[in-house]
């Protein structure tokens, strides 16, 4: 059974840029905080928005190493309905010549929200020196379960065989892990010329929760049945009388079916 490993594994927030546009000063931006040690600014402007919100971004920039002590970097916040618009003053031709600017910065969005504005959607939009939009990255759902796998992951422990991996949470013990990892290689899940990864979790029931991501190829009926028969054969073998869900996601880590057993 073939996959795709689209991780081995880390998401990185941090986004250099030498590009930052030197802030006109003779508009009305909003108020304005500071962040000692730093050339960073984060303006706050209309009603929802607040100081402490404004702080509570720059405290995030400084974390991310956005604002950094040698380049002037401006921000400005506001809200719009339900959403927050974060505003990034940035040279649009350098921009454009740095690959995965918008993947990255659609990350950050998703950060802000979960670290800053308790799950509220935020929109990154790029501006020129008066805060005038030109772009406009919105908040994605998709990022936001990728970003969540990722935390996830960050917290468990990993197995290895070769370029396959087997990621496990501390609620399983050391012959439990190994008793799995050692099912996954005799069962050929794992296979000397495999690239598969399987996270492993228990559920607040005890439920055993696997996800597997899988290439675009096999999420079909044909590869479906496949995961089934496998799933089958390891709920029968590993965890007769322990119910068991094991969950297909694609490449984007998305989930895409789950079986139940």
């Amino acid at each position: 059974m073939n996959c795709t490993n689209p991780y081995k594994i880390g998401v990185k927030f941090f986004i250099v840029f030498t590009f930052l546009l030197v802030l006109n000063s003779c508009n009305d931006y909003g108020k304005k905080i500071t962040f000692p040690g730093t050339k960073g600014e984060v303006f706050y402007k209309g009603k929802g928005v607040t100081e402490a919100d404004a702080t509570a971004v720059g405290k995030f920039l400084e974390a991310q190493q956005f604002f950094v002590n040698d380049k002037k970097r401006s921000v400005q916040i506001s809200k719009d309905g339900n959403r927050i618009k974060a505003r990034f003053m940035l040279d649009k031709k350098a921009l454009d010549s740095i690959q995965y600017a918008d993947d990255n910065f659609a990350v950050l969005a998703v950060e802000m929200s979960r670290n800053v504005f308790n799950d509220l959607p935020v929109d990154i939009i790029y501006t020129d020196n008066v805060f005038k939009d030109y772009k406009t990255i919105p908040y994605k759902p998709a990022v936001a379960a990728q970003v969540a796998t990722y935390e996830e992951i960050k917290h468990m422990q990993r197995k290895d065989y070769l370029k396959n991996s087997m990621y496990f949470d501390k609620a399983f013990s050391e012959p439990e892990s190994k008793t799995m990892f050692e099912y996954f290689i005799k069962s050929g899940f794992f296979s000397p010329d495999g690239n598969n990864v399987i996270i492993v979790s228990k559920t607040q029931d005890n439920a055993i929760h696997f996800k597997f991501p899988i290439n675009a190829a096999n999420a079909n009926a044909e590869g479906f049945q496949k995961i089934d028969v496998f799933a089958k054969a390891l709920k029968k073998d590993l965890f007769a009388g322990v119910p068991m869900q094991f969950e297909a996601l694609n490449e984007n880590l998305l989930s895409i079916k789950t079986f139940g057993y």
